[in-house]
């Protein structure tokens, strides 16, 4: 039912396991919601786990064999040897800003505030259509966060 969805998210986090070969395992986490202006109401969110001993490639590639939707996901390599449509995730993209604006000099701003301002925009923008149907968070989105990614994307 999951791959069922026009979207899904994707992560993978290591895991220690005891008893086993590798010091470092993964567990990869697939997951849905109805978020989506052509989901079908009646299809419940999802959430899998999937214990791999490996981060390679051909562990997503084996879950998502025949998917083609979009795949929402951090940017991992591994990723890319779907058939799915990738697409960013903001919270990841933020976090490389974020490191930016630490690594400043102290009491300086620069590139990397104004984009974490304007994402945390995004996020106000997200915020405040949490409890809207997906109709009315596209129309949202088109009319309050398409002028900030606008902002955002390289002249």
């Amino acid at each position: 039912m999951l791959l069922q969805q026009p979207v899904i998210q994707a992560d993978e986090t290591p895991v220690k396991v005891m008893k086993e070969d590798k010091q470092t395992s993964y567990m990869w986490l697939d997951c849905s919601s109805t978020d989506s202006p052509e989901a079908d109401a009646q299809l419940p969110n999802i959430v899998l786990f999937d214990y791999q001993n490996s981060r390679a490639g051909r562990c997503p590639v084996g879950f998502l064999q025949g998917y083609t939707d979009y795949l929402q996901v951090d940017g991992y390599a591994g990723y890319e040897q779907t058939q799915a449509t990738l697409v960013g995730c903001w919270a990841h993209a933020r976090r490389k800003f974020k490191e930016a604006a630490d690594a400043q000099a102290k009491g300086k701003t620069g590139k990397a505030n104004w984009a974490l301002n304007h994402i945390q925009k995004l996020y106000r923008v997200e915020t405040s259509i949490k409890a809207a149907s997906p109709q009315e968070k596209q129309a949202k989105r088109e009319t309050q966060s398409m002028h900030c990614l606008s902002s955002l994307k390289p002249g």
